[in-house]
């Protein structure tokens, strides 16, 4: 068994493991303490995913906002802008493995004198950060069109999603153009976040996983009275372009793949049939 020596550290006789209580934040101090410590790091995890190994040299990481501040500065001067924004978004996409890569990712370009090693796709770790950022983005536009809003009993605005990737966030500067004079709030039920808006500022919430609408159905039990006619714009609106004589169901299913179809209102009758095993309608 491993023995803790000092605060935050489990001494073992194998490789070290940094553990941080998550969010990029988080990760982005774990990063810091890795390169001031110059550790040979195995592995880089959140503790809600850490599995102890039985001889791993464990530390556990408390998140500071100005090592991570510190840590992003320095993606910009050895890479650039967008290399910082390609860091984070392959963070969002909670890949098994990628804050290890990303650390990979990370110790080599810090190390680079140009940069160029953060661009190169020839390397491993660079291009799985690349794909891991571009299924994130990916998703998150295609949320850009996915997202139902109904109208709660105070005349506020809400949605309810559940995307595979931590992209509620990516999804502020969107609506909040598209919404900026109304109060709106989107959550996400598979991890228990909400992104709410007064009309002025967006902020992230903590919510209840448990109390929030598991499809379409819950969310409409939760609007307003008479909301439901806008299940009916867009079930109608759904037919008008779905047209019989060029359906094509797989182009369909990678337009609008069936894992999103659980909230959304024109597609509740396959989505149903989808869950008894009957074949999806049109």
């Amino acid at each position: 068994m491993a023995e803790r020596s000092g605060i935050g550290v489990e001494i073992g006789a194998g490789p070290t493991v940094l553990v941080h209580e998550g969010g990029f934040e988080g990760f982005l101090t774990a990063v810091f303490e890795a390169e001031r410590l110059r550790l040979e790091v195995e592995r880089i995890e959140a503790a809600s995913r850490h599995v102890p190994g039985l001889l791993d040299t464990v530390m556990e990481i408390e998140p500071d906002a100005e090592k991570a501040r510190r840590v992003m500065t320095g993606i910009v001067k050895h890479g650039a802008k967008e290399i910082a924004g390609m860091v984070q978004a392959a963070f969002l996409s909670e890949d098994a493995g990628i804050e290890t890569v990303l650390w990979r990712y990370l110790h080599g370009l810090f190390r680079g004198k140009d940069g160029s090693r953060g661009r190169n796709l020839l390397d491993a770790d660079a291009h799985a950060v690349f794909q891991a950022a571009h299924r994130t983005r990916h998703e998150a536009h295609l949320f850009q069109g996915f997202v139902r809003f109904r109208r709660a009993p105070d005349g506020s605005m809400f949605a309810v999603i559940a995307p595979e990737h931590d992209i509620l966030a990516m999804l502020a500067p969107h609506f909040t153009a598209r919404f900026p004079n109304h109060a709106w709030m989107i959550a996400d039920s598979r991890r228990g976040q909400c992104l709410r808006y007064d009309g002025k500022d967006a902020q992230m919430l903590a919510c209840d996983p448990a109390h929030l609408p598991k499809d379409d159905a819950g969310a409409a039990a939760l609007a307003q009275e008479g909301d439901e006619r806008f299940d009916g714009l867009w079930r109608a609106y759904f037919e008008a372009v779905n047209i019989e004589a060029r359906r094509n169901p797989r182009l369909q299913a990678r337009l609008l793949p069936r894992k999103y179809w659980q909230y959304l209102p024109e597609r509740q009758r396959a989505y149903s049939a989808q869950g008894r095993g009957d074949p999806p309608d049109r």
